[in-house]
Formats: C-alpha cells, structure tokens, sequence
C-alpha cells in the first residue's frame, strides 16, 4: 500500500508540474526570479535564465517576449537601440556640414 501511495503521489506531483510548465515562464533575472503567465498553452521557454542574453537570443524567444511585456515586465528585455536616433543624428551631421559650407562662401 505505501508503495501505491507513493507512485500516485509521484505522479500527481509529476502532473502539477506539467501543467506549470505548459502554463508559466519562469524568468530568471540578475536581481530577481519572475513568474508569468504564457499566452499560449506550449512547452517551449518554460524556464528562461536571461541573465546573460544579448539582443540576438531575445530575438529568437518572440513569445517570452510577448508574455513579459503583457505581465508589465518588459524592463527585463534588452531591446536595440533605436535605428532613427542614428538617422537623426546623421542628418543633423549632414545639414551642419551643409549649412556650415554655405556660410563659408
């Protein structure tokens, strides 16, 4: 009987935690672990240590990504830098050169 009791008692815990794993990321981060709900019912990217992603692995986890930011913790996910602070600067570099040789004239 006790060993009855304990392969059910393995396989309700085995059980909980396939369902928790099919229904919750869990995020580790540098400070702190994070628990959040996923978006869709899956078994990818149960377990995320994102402590040393750069841009690029971010860019392969779109969903973890999606479930992040709708749980409000999209702070944890390192984003490029924008691409039209360059452009501006660029043509404020590009207009300086062009007003700067008109004046010298």
């Amino acid at each position: 009987m006790r060993r009855l009791m304990a392969l059910v008692f393995g396989i309700g815990l085995g059980a909980v935690a396939m369902f928790l794993a099919f229904n919750i990321h869990v995020v580790r981060t540098d400070s702190d672990w994070h628990f959040v709900k996923k978006q869709e019912t899956e078994f990818a990217d149960c377990f995320a240590d994102v402590r040393k992603w750069d841009v690029e692995e971010w860019g392969k986890h779109p969903e973890l990504k999606k479930a992040l930011v709708e749980a409000g913790r999209g702070e944890i996910i390192k984003e490029p830098p924008p691409q039209e602070l360059l452009f501006d600067v660029l043509d404020a570099w590009k207009n300086a050169r062009r007003n700067q040789g008109t004046t010298l004239q």
